[in-house]
């Protein structure tokens, strides 16, 4: 890598190269307007007990969004796999999911936009597309995209 320059005038700046950068970082030297402070004047600067409350209370209320959220998404997952499990037509002749005849003798058919196979309009979803055109989903399908 090459260093870059940047000029301005008569004063010259020199962005420093990865290799740099990481030698600084072992040796607690660097580039920030912080590196040349005393360990007294970082002490002045520390937050209170009151801030740090608050602090931890935003990263603790964030931890328990992200549980919540892991736990949702296992359950949809669990879910659409359960859905897959439990398939019982060939997506041809029959619906998908149902296995219910389709076509003259059965029931009305529609196609499935993302997987290409035949549902029932029971088992499928109508959805408007990214060109705001109506599109049929399976499922399966529609609960792959949440």
């Amino acid at each position: 890598m090459t260093d870059t320059i940047f000029n301005n005038g008569s004063d010259q700046w020199v962005c420093p190269n990865d290799r740099q950068l990481a030698l600084r970082a072992k040796l607690h030297s660097g580039w920030s307007v912080h590196t040349f402070q005393t360990e007294k004047q970082r002490k002045n600067q520390s937050l209170d007990q009151n801030e740090v409350d608050v602090i931890l209370q935003v990263i603790r209320r964030a931890e328990k969004v992200d549980t919540l959220e892991q736990q949702r998404i296992g359950r949809l997952v669990e879910r659409l796999e359960n859905m897959r499990k439990n398939v019982m037509g060939n997506g041809m002749s029959q619906c998908l999911l149902c296995g219910e005849l389709l076509g003259f003798l059965g029931t009305t058919s529609v196609f499935c936009q993302d997987c290409k196979k035949k549902v029932c309009t029971k088992c499928g979803i109508e959805t408007l597309g990214s060109q705001k055109r109506t599109v049929w989903l399976c499922k399966i399908c529609s609960e792959q995209r949440e």
